[in-house]
């Protein structure tokens, strides 16, 4: 019970009256509140109904129905009672709720004529309480910048380490000399003050570099993150105005063509090194460190910018927070996140030790072979339809040049007559001769001379002639040929042709080395004779080409030849045999080394699997079309073909076959020859292929990527497929590296005894489930949590296992960084996120923007030296979110509105509560709902889209799109998908669509999504295919139970039906307690099916499945990557 001030019986009458036309409060007090009403709040957050009673002289009190709070005021103002339900409602929050009453009845008081609205709930003791909680005020060193606090610590400790990356390592004295070179050479191209430079760089040494010398020329660095879109990328560099960009050699192609300026930091560094000293100014505490480029609301990102000022300062706070001690920090975040920042720079500038994880570099590291070379070529054989005639060559000589550039081994030309398939092929002695004047480094090679068809004496001629012009770089494969219509030019040799073959290259080796062939003149006396002119190369490098057969292994070894081989009609395994039959014959033969094994691929890299096979569906269809054998390979296979035998002479029919029919054993054929045959897919994709193929002891893929897809498409993705070979081969023979250790995250956390990581709570919750991760956890004495709302469950076991202290960590890029920590101790019903740091000031206000009493939720401002200089080029958006700051004394000061829901709570910790706009939090990623709405605008299927975040089941949020299609077929969700990838990073891709005939609208016609219906997945999916045996069905009742659906098939992939990481940790533990066999997270990301998952449970995964885990793999591994090292944070 409170007793009111005293107030004058006129102004409670006016206020009685105002707050009765408020109508009835006995209802969801946020629901109040435009903003409010649009809260998410945690699963655990429950608004309670409050009820409001006037009671006149003489009326009882009591309860109102079904409010948890009641309000009783007695009819002359003197008292106030407050009754609540003590099981819905606590007894602090009732004491809140009655000193804020107490506050109003006296502001009431002294200020009758104001507004009920416009009274303060703040009492004189509570706003002197919120300005002590504000009260930050620290001492930092107003005229550094990172780069003078940079150079002063590696003055400090000159000779220790400062940066680990893939086995290599510089000092702070090596690091800091390296970056003052590149910074001299970035000056004198006209980097100073506020200067944007590009960092297009994987994670590496040199990105780190590229950063701080940035900083030392007085520049500010935009991270451009390659494994972002480049749509995207190339809007950020755009729109950020970079003068110039720092990129790897081997990332050059895929620089936006926009760029003002390229330099290559690797490949340059001679010419850097030996640029003069130019004199710019250095760079101010107001000057720019970086541009940052956040989700944005228009379909665009926005960067923001943030000064040296703002960096130095949060470093302060830092140091309060975290301490000084230096130790080993593993740095796992993208450049492009913002939070990179206190693991790569904080760090440096304070002596640490930062380990960085590479995220690319693990594609290869987790496979069995990385340390194993893999050469690459390029293939050809293209139709002589199609193309225009003048263009016919365009692709060889374009894309020869392009391979002699970037590190590919040889280019090969094959031998075809009389077909358009390959028939712009006749002669390869020629095509080399035209490669050898536009190519300086490749091998140039027949890929396959058929010899059966030639006099041995012209083949010693006209390659010897080509490998004089090319300056000794010609190799032939042999070959015996196939086609009978071939043979028209020899019809002699057909019958005996492989033994011909096999006599050619023993005949054409003597004659390169200068040796007489015995043979029979026009006058048919016997003669001796030797080729001229004399080749370069001593010995002619050469190959057999075979289709499969393993006698053709045994004969070519036998010769001492290389192999040519290809996957088409071969399984996995059976190529894998052939080739370790090939490696034994060869040693029994005598022969020094092991040969060459060089097997030809289809190959196609673009952005993801499915938008490379609507690529190559058509051309490889026509290729398959052209190759009876090949189709008869897949048709035994195919049921609906198994009636059909063969024809009296032994060959596959098709003749009887209707062009439907024809067109859906092509169908078939593709399929199965996409998945098994090719090098096709995504870089991660094709890289996981590679290494399955170093496996087979696969020496060289001679990428054929001359089938049919227009050549501007080829040029245009080669650099993809040059990326492959890099990374491919980027665990070889580099100087000072370990190319054999494990790159992973666990790895890395046991191998260099890290103490310090900062991660999401997703992350955190994914290396919670390796028993691996748990180990490197335990000896961690410093582990930040950020990004995202903390769950209590997982809170508490984080605190149990690490060994130090674990912390929450709050902060919008906005404010720079984090602008609020919390130690995660004694876990009670939620985990807060603290206090403010140094200099920061945290304010929750009303929508008037004044303070709002402690326990009151309202949206959250801060203010302080964190507040950043604002967006690029967004003068109206800064409008919006950065506001003066009246509770500052410091001139112009200005706050943020983050647009997120607090409350001070009673020990001084303020709790974050949800969002009040379209930007969402999921699963650590800040993300404008409203980009991705006009990004699925862009396509030319959907008239209208929504996108929210459901959380159907509790802890589960996840990005659901809605649109309503424009007339005629609706767009498939895979379509969708593939479609946004190339717009958007993967984490704003939703993970289900439902496509509507319209949107259900609020009462003002607004589209209400509270009432947008759950997606119904098992109905998209159409016909499901049911599990079989017990392993099936057991994975399919976890899946079941885990993504609470009706029915799963067991042919789905896990992320396609709503699921991600976090589940798949829950799935992982499930099965865990199981199975006898051991299972990692990474096994469920190789195996996304049910069935696949199966097989390998079983020990029984099959051809197929091994098939489809080569083209799956990589895809496998990327979605790991993303979803245990991208990481996003509030």
């Amino acid at each position: 019970m409170k007793e009111a001030p005293e107030l004058a019986a006129g102004t409670f009458r006016k206020a009685l009256t105002q707050l009765r036309d408020k109508g009835v409060l006995a209802r969801d007090v946020l629901g109040r509140s435009a903003q409010l009403s649009n809260l998410q709040r945690h699963a655990g957050e429950v608004a309670y109904p409050v009820a409001l009673r006037i009671n006149a002289p003489g009326e009882a009190s009591g309860p109102v129905g079904g409010a948890a709070l009641v309000i009783e005021v007695d009819a002359q103002g003197r008292h106030a009672h407050l009754h609540f339900d003590a099981t819905r409602v606590d007894k602090a929050r009732v004491d809140d709720v009655a000193r804020q009453l107490g506050a109003f009845l006296a502001s009431l008081r002294d200020a009758p004529g104001k507004a009920v609205g416009e009274h303060d709930l703040l009492g004189a003791e509570e706003r002197q309480l919120l300005a002590r909680w504000n009260d930050t005020r620290r001492d930092f060193p107003r005229d550094a910048t990172l780069a003078s606090l940079f150079q002063a610590q590696a003055r400090r400790t000159p000779d220790d380490t400062a940066l680990i990356c893939r086995g290599a390592s510089l000092t702070y004295r090596e690091l800091d000399a390296r970056a003052e070179v590149l910074a001299r050479h970035l000056r004198g191209a006209g980097v100073g003050r506020d200067v944007r430079v590009g960092i297009f760089m994987e994670r590496s040494l040199e990105m780190m570099v590229g950063v701080l010398a940035t900083h030392k020329a007085g520049g500010c660095y935009v991270p451009l993150d390659p494994a972002y879109p480049a749509e995207r990328i190339a809007f950020m560099e755009e729109d950020a105005g970079c003068h110039l960009v720092l990129t790897q050699e081997r990332l050059l192609s895929r620089v936006p063509s926009a760029a003002k300026a390229v330099l290559a930091v690797d490949q340059q560094w001679e010419r850097i090194a030996a640029a003069p000293e130019a004199q710019t100014p250095p760079a101010t505490p107001d000057s720019l460190a970086y541009v940052i480029y956040t989700s944005g609301s228009t379909g665009k990102p926005k960067g923001v910018m943030i000064e040296h000022r703002n960096v130095v300062n949060f470093g302060v706070g830092m140091d309060e927070r975290l301490g000084t001690e230096r130790g080993t920090w593993l740095a796992v975040t993208s450049l492009n996140f913002d939070i990179s920042v206190l693991e790569l720079l904080w760090t440096l500038t304070r002596g640490f030790t930062v380990v960085l994880h590479a995220e690319r570099h693990d594609a290869v590291q987790a496979g069995k072979h990385a340390s194993r070379a893999m050469e690459f070529s390029l293939f050809y054989f293209s139709s002589d339809e199609g193309e225009r005639p003048e263009g016919r060559y365009d692709l060889l000589m374009e894309s020869a040049r392009f391979a002699d550039t970037n590190g590919f081994c040889a280019v090969w030309t094959p031998e075809r007559h009389f077909h358009a398939f390959g028939g712009l092929f006749p002669n390869p002695a020629v095509t080399s001769a035209a490669l050898a004047a536009v190519t300086r480094n490749v091998q140039l090679r027949a890929g396959s001379l058929v010899s059966p068809l030639h006099p041995t004496l012209r083949i010693a001629e006209d390659w010897s002639v080509v490998d004089n012009i090319s300056h000794g770089r010609v190799g032939i494969s042999f070959a015996a040929g196939w086609q009978p219509n071939d043979f028209a030019l020899r019809p002699e040799t057909f019958p005996d042709r492989k033994r011909i073959m096999f006599q050619q290259i023993e005949d054409v080796r003597r004659l390169w080395r200068g040796e007489a062939l015995e043979t029979k003149s026009g006058t048919g006396h016997t003669v001796k004779l030797r080729t001229l002119p004399r080749p370069v190369q001593k010995e002619l490098p050469i190959w057999v080409t075979t289709a499969g057969n393993p006698e053709t292994f045994e004969e070519a070894a036998r010769a001492g030849c290389h192999v040519l081989t290809h996957l088409l009609g071969q399984s996995v395994e059976e190529v894998a045999q052939k080739i370790a039959l090939y490696r034994e014959t060869w040693a029994k033969a005598g022969h020094p080394g092991k040969g060459t094994v060089s097997l030809m691929l289809h190959t196609f890299v673009g952005d993801s699997e499915a938008s490379v096979k609507e690529v190559v569906r058509e051309p490889m269809k026509s290729y398959l079309r052209s190759s009876v054998g090949l189709i008869k390979e897949a048709a035994w296979s195919f049921p609906a073909f198994k009636a059909q035998t063969t024809l009296a002479n032994g060959n596959f029919g098709t003749d009887h076959l209707s062009a439907e029919e024809m067109d859906a054993l092509l169908d078939f054929s593709f399929e199965r020859y996409f998945q098994s045959s090719g090098l096709f897919g995504s870089v991660d994709a094709c890289v996981a292929i590679v290494d399955r193929l170093k496996g087979l002891d696969v020496d060289e893929i001679a990428c054929l990527v001359d089938f049919g897809v227009p050549t501007e498409l080829v040029m245009k993705h080669l650099p993809l497929l040059a990326e492959v070979r890099q990374r491919a081969n980027s665990g070889v023979g580099q100087p000072g590296a370990e190319p054999e250790l494990d790159g992973s995250i666990p790895a890395l956390l046991e191998r260099h005894a890290v103490t310090h990581l900062q991660c999401t709570p997703s992350q955190a919750s994914m290396l919670l489930a390796e028993e691996r991760s748990r180990e490197g956890l335990k000896r961690l004495k410093k582990m930040m949590v950020g990004g995202e709302a903390f769950p209590v469950p997982l809170a508490r076991q984080l605190s149990e296992t690490v060994s130090g202290d674990v912390i929450n960590m709050y902060g919008p890029t906005e404010t720079t960084i984090w602008s609020s920590t919390q130690p995660v101790k004694n876990v009670g019903e939620g985990v807060p996120i603290g206090t403010p740091i140094a200099n920061t000031q945290l304010y929750i206000l009303d929508a008037q923007q004044r303070p709002l009493p402690i326990g009151a939720a309202g949206e959250l401002y801060i203010g302080g030296e964190g507040v950043v200089r604002g967006y690029h080029h967004r003068q109206e958006l800064d409008r919006e979110r950065f506001v003066p700051d009246p509770f500052s004394s410091q001139p112009g000061a200005r706050m943020y509105r983050t647009g997120d829901a607090a409350r001070w709570r009673q020990d001084g910790l303020v709790e974050f509560i949800g969002r009040l706009d379209h930007q969402v939090k999921v699963r650590g990623f800040r993300i404008e709902l409203g980009e991705i709405e006009s990004r699925m605008g862009e396509h030319p299927a959907v008239r209208e889209t929504v996108v929210i975040v459901r959380e159907d089941i509790p802890g589960d949020k996840r990005l659901v799109a809605y649109l309503i299609a424009k007339p005629g077929e609706p767009p498939a969700a895979d379509a969708l998908r593939e479609f946004l990838r190339t717009r958007l990073p993967e984490y704003m891709v939703p993970q289900a669509f439902v496509t509507l005939s319209t949107f259900p609208q609020t009462p003002n016609k607004k589209v209400d999504r509270k009432a947008l219906p759950p997606p119904e997945q098992a109905q998209a999916r159409g016909e499901l295919v049911r599990p079989e045996g017990e392993t099936e069905a057991l994975i399919a009742s976890i899946w079941q139970d885990v993504l609470k659906l009706d029915k799963v098939g067991v042919e789905d992939k896990f992320v396609d039906l709503g699921g991600h990481s976090l589940l798949m940790v829950q799935v992982l533990e499930k099965l865990k307690a199981q199975v006898e066999k051991p299972l990692t997270l990474v096994d469920l990301f190789r195996y996304p099916t049910i069935r696949a998952l199966s097989g390998f449970l079983s020990g029984d995964s099959g051809e197929e499945e091994a098939l489809k885990e080569v083209a799956a793999r990589g895809e496998a591994r990327a979605a790991a990557r993303r979803a245990m090292q991208q990481r996003r944070r509030r």
